[in-house]
């Protein structure tokens, strides 16, 4: 009897020990990436301090994929998007803002990632066609949202092309 108890303490003691370091991994990993964060607002700029950025994208990315229900993460991911693009990392800015709307379609980023998506592959990419994909996206998974028209009018022009679009408007003059 005293050994099954003992056993049974023994066991709880581990159990409890091992929550115990599970929860400082994930408080230790939340300081890393807001240690990085102020370092980066110091710097004003995520180019110059380029591995900065890179290195909070990726811690970022670690607790996205440790702790994906936290209710941190989305916001997180939407932040390290945007992180990416002032480092003029396009293509991880769009991995990341994909994972918001994506995994966490009631979270109130998910419908700006979505936007970003598209815009990003507009603005930075000049890619039409990923662009006008993501504007339909956006449009058919939030037709009422505050940036519906945005995206209706940038989508109604991604495919012109520049030289295009400013004969169309010296017609209308």
């Amino acid at each position: 009897m005293k050994r099954s108890f003992f056993l049974l303490l023994c066991v709880f003691f581990v159990f409890a020990a091992c929550q115990d370091l599970g929860q400082t991994k994930q408080d230790q990993l939340w300081q890393e990436i807001s240690s990085l964060e102020k370092k980066l607002l110091e710097s004003k700029d995520a180019v110059k301090d380029k591995d900065t950025a890179l290195q909070l994208i990726e811690k970022t990315q670690q607790f996205a994929r440790e702790y994906p229900q936290d209710t941190l993460t989305p916001t997180l991911l939407f932040k390290a998007g945007d992180v990416a693009k002032g480092a003029k990392e396009f293509g991880k800015a769009v991995l990341l803002w994909g994972q918001v709307w994506r995994n966490y379609k009631d979270h109130p980023k998910a419908p700006m990632a979505l936007f970003l998506q598209g815009y990003t592959f507009d603005a930075e990419l000049h890619d039409a066609k990923m662009a006008a994909k993501y504007y339909n996206q956006f449009l058919l998974q939030y037709p009422h949202h505050e940036w519906a028209p945005q995206a209706r009018q940038l989508l109604s022009v991604v495919e012109i092309k520049p030289e295009e679009l400013i004969k169309k408007f010296e017609i209308t003059e």
